[in-house]
């Protein structure tokens, strides 16, 4: 197999670059221009020059995700038999929106038929828990910095694709509780804080309860420092996505693991529960609020046992988005109303579910591809399960954190947040799909090898060290 040089250094450069999406290099006519797109378009052309020049063979890949992805992308393009039959509709904003769209799929599908080596996929996960704690520690600053007026306090972002409004700069979302604010670090708002959050508390689970498992990094103490901060940064956050993501993350890991460690399971519960003790002790101090108190006074009123409001509460705002969500699907409930159609038809500009976006702009057809990506890709792990025992522990690890991940992928796009037309979702779909595709070559499944030149080469398409 061929090792295509340079394409695991620019999946690093995006895997750093994805963090400063909140910025743009540039707007193009409302589109903001992520610097991570440049480096995409990078790899997009690295590709393409080392598949024509060494006349590579395409294996076609067999996950059912993959192929969900492609009809997804041919399901949005229907709704455009809508946009044109109907006046209230833009083809030109479909067109740029089904652009971005197809855009970013194709990344994550890119990404998807690509055999890296298992370094590649450990030393992103690298990047990622260290960049936790660089972003955790600014986060936790902030709330001092924001009660105090310290520098820093808030940063301006000017990514137009954020907010809609060309050429304006915003600050971050977050609401004030008192002299409390909740944590946002770089990201556009807390949610998005804590969402990255639980991805790390995903990839450090194989290595936290299980000894004999791959280590990514040699020294324990450094990943239960890891874990330390990122559980405290999910607290300060003060986030419902937050605790539906723990809930998740503890079912996933019920439903994978056979032989579970519940000593292990009750000492890490009491850690946390102490970590958030403290945590709260220290914020009360300071800012003469108790984060507990209002996380029991906003889960109670969520789930009926309470009246007592809590200001900015989200919880209604998003069932009326639901509702709205759900009436603009039911204008044309097949093929949906047409990519960056949303406003057109209703008062809300995009839903806060990517599922009910996926359905309002691309139809049950489209939301039913959109469901199965997830599906599939849980399956396709769980099968590979039993298939990997002979395969290196880092092997293992990868699969394992594949799952948990998704399992967060899934809480953050049905239940809390949409990021249907989105990096954060098809990236990390992509590192995902690209981590199966690895483990079945490894296992050496018969991937289908599709030859486009004549001349036939050995060569097919492997990434790894240079």
């Amino acid at each position: 197999m061929n090792k295509i040089k340079g394409l695991n250094i620019t999946l690093y450069v995006i895997s750093i670059l994805y963090f400063v999406g909140m910025f743009q290099l540039t707007n193009l006519g409302g589109f903001g221009l992520q610097p991570s797109y440049v480096a995409i378009v990078l790899l997009f052309v690295l590709f393409c020059y080392h598949f024509i020049t060494n006349k590579l063979t395409i294996n076609l890949n067999p996950i059912t995700s993959v192929k969900s992805i492609l009809l997804l992308q041919a399901s949005a393009g229907l709704a455009l038999i809508f946009v044109i039959s109907n006046p209230n509709a833009e083809v030109i904003q479909f067109i740029k929106s089904y652009s971005h769209f197809i855009f970013l799929t194709f990344f994550a599908l890119t990404l998807g038929v690509i055999n890296f080596e298992n370094k590649v996929f450990l030393n992103i996960f690298r990047i990622w828990l260290i960049f936790s704690i660089l972003l955790n520690v600014f986060g936790i600053y902030q709330l001092f910095a924001r009660a105090f007026e310290l520098p820093f306090a808030w940063i301006e972002l000017n990514n137009v694709s954020l907010t809609g409004n060309e050429d304006q700069e915003f600050q971050q979302l977050s609401l004030k509780f008192k002299n409390f604010y909740r944590a946002t670090s770089i990201f556009s708002e807390p949610s998005a804080l804590a969402g990255f959050n639980l991805t790390i508390l995903g990839i450090l689970i194989t290595p936290m309860f299980k000894s004999e498992s791959f280590n990514i990094f040699k020294s324990k103490g450094f990943l239960n420092f890891i874990f330390i901060l990122s559980v405290i940064t999910l607290f300060v956050t003060f986030s419902l996505t937050a605790v539906m993501g723990l809930g998740l993350l503890s079912i996933a890991y019920l439903m994978y693991n056979r032989n579970i460690n519940y000593i292990k399971i009750f000492k890490t519960t009491a850690v946390v529960i102490v970590l958030m003790i403290v945590a709260d002790i220290v914020i009360e101090s300071y800012f003469e609020t108790s984060l507990l108190e209002l996380f029991y006074t906003r889960i109670a009123n969520v789930l009926g046992f309470s009246n007592e409001g809590i200001v900015g509460e989200s919880f209604t705002t998003r069932s009326n988005n639901f509702k709205s969500s759900f009436d603009v699907w039911m204008k044309n409930p097949i093929i949906g109303v047409g990519l960056g159609h949303t406003k057109h038809f209703t008062e809300i500009s995009y839903s806060d579910y990517g599922v009910m976006h996926a359905l309002m702009e691309t139809g049950i057809v489209g939301g039913f591809f959109f469901v199965m990506i997830f599906i599939s890709l849980l399956s396709e792990i769980l099968l590979l399960k039993n298939r990997i025992i002979e395969l290196p522990n880092e092997t293992h690890y990868l699969l394992n954190s594949a799952f948990y991940v998704t399992f967060i992928l899934i809480g953050t796009n049905f239940i809390s947040g949409n990021s249907f037309i989105n990096l954060y979702l098809w990236f990390y779909l992509g590192i995902l799909l690209s981590i199966v595709t690895t483990i079945k070559y490894q296992l050496g499944d018969n991937l289908s090898p599709i030859t486009f030149f004549k001349k036939k080469s050995s060569n097919t398409i492997s990434i790894g060290a240079e």
